[in-house]
């Protein structure tokens, strides 16, 4: 369960398996940020490389773009490794 795979289903419009794997992701964060930080830098990645895939596009709002995805990727990715950061430095391990 990851942040790529939420998205993945709401651009399908399974709203209940957004909502399932936001709450995996939540709670894989909480238990251990350690590799939760690997599905965020992956969101990342992902969102990078999908506005880069549909630059042609960009700025664009006709339809549902590529870069759509991407740039809600990369925003939750980034919010996601700070939450991860801020969760390793205050719990002790």
């Amino acid at each position: 369960m990851s942040l790529t795979a939420a998205v993945e289903c709401l651009a399908r419009g399974d709203i209940a398996g957004f909502v399932n794997n936001v709450r995996a992701s939540v709670e894989a964060f909480i238990s251990d940020p350690v590799s939760a930080m690997a599905s965020a830098i992956d969101a990342v990645a992902t969102g990078v490389s999908m506005i880069v895939d549909d630059i042609a596009d960009l700025g664009r709002f006709d339809r549902v773009h590529h870069w759509h995805w991407g740039l809600l990727l990369l925003v939750l990715g980034l919010v996601a490794i700070a939450v991860a950061i801020f969760l390793m430095l205050t719990k002790p391990f």
